[in-house]
């Protein structure tokens, strides 16, 4: 391969490897891309937003894991940008939600997002000490098939007469130890968030249900908590159907980083794994839980 040849396959792979760090109004072929190129307000931020992923995946550079998780989540942040804003003239976007002030908002936050630096170290990044996080409570794990996060992201209304006020990533978290596996799994639907936890059994390749329950107690399977005593109901349900509980087959291409599916966005939330609880440490290390006492939420067992 010649040198020149060598050049331009290097150069290839990069701009497979990376969404581009911002939006080259040359070759602008989306309306998005022509809505952005055509407003000096948004270009702008749209510059600024390709600075902040340029130094975030620079401060990754040494580290390829991350590096491949920080470029996932921005292409995954560009599609539902797409998706949502394809349209400038759809019937969502009106006089109290227009087009190109929740384009704004949504660049401007996706920006402040890259950008901002961990709480207790100012010269880290927040994603990236979110991943470092995961990655420090998985090594505790066996880890292996079935651990690892299916994160879905897009962007979500605040009330029925509104639309894309904010951009949220939900996921299903799965964490395996040995033959145990344990699943939180978040959704949105009416503009409440919802949490349903899954304790399974890893034989002969495939998952046995063992129990379920639910953190928002709308069903008759609410999660206990030892800090809530006034719900007296609360318990697993220890004969859950297959549809309740976790997938009897191995989840496709599991991500075992993923910052988005750590925790809430919100400056100022701590980093890493959200679900750092009693009950997860207590389903990942004793075979006789929940079973035992489906009353219990683990507390006072430590890995």
């Amino acid at each position: 391969m010649s040198l020149k040849s060598l050049l331009l396959a290097t150069a290839t792979l990069a701009a497979l490897a990376s969404p581009a760090h911002a939006i080259d109004c040359s070759k602008a072929a989306t309306a998005v891309e022509h809505g952005i190129c055509g407003d000096k307000g948004l270009k702008a931020a749209d510059a600024a937003l390709g600075q902040a992923y340029g130094q975030i995946v620079k401060a990754a550079a040494g580290d390829a894991e991350i590096h491949a998780m920080l470029v996932a989540s921005q292409k995954r942040w560009l599609a539902a940008r797409d998706e949502t804003f394809a349209d400038p003239k759809d019937e969502h976007w009106t006089d109290d939600t227009p087009w190109r002030g929740r384009l704004l908002d949504a660049i401007r936050s996706r920006t402040n997002a890259l950008a901002r630096r961990s709480t207790t170290d100012p010269k880290q990044f927040d994603l990236i000490e979110r991943a470092q996080a995961q990655r420090q409570f998985a090594a505790r794990l066996s880890g292996g098939s079935f651990a690892g996060f299916e994160t879905r992201c897009d962007f979500f209304p605040d009330t029925p007469a509104s639309w894309a006020d904010h951009y949220d990533c939900f996921s299903t978290r799965y964490y395996r130890n040995n033959d145990r596996v344990c699943s939180v799994g978040e959704d949105w639907a009416t503009y409440r968030q919802y949490q349903t936890r899954s304790i399974d059994r890893l034989v002969d390749g495939k998952l046995t249900p063992i129990a379920t329950c639910d953190v928002d107690g709308d069903s008759d399977s609410t999660c206990p908590d030892a800090s809530n005593d006034s719900d007296t109901k609360a318990r697993w349900n220890l004969q859950p159907k297959i549809d309740d509980a976790g997938p009897s087959t191995l989840p496709p291409d599991l991500s075992k980083l993923d910052a988005d599916a750590a925790g809430s966005m919100v400056e100022g939330e701590p980093a890493g794994t959200k679900d750092d609880e009693p009950w997860l440490h207590a389903c990942l290390t004793d075979s006789s839980y929940p079973s035992a006492d489906p009353t219990s939420d683990g507390s006072g067992k430590r890995p």
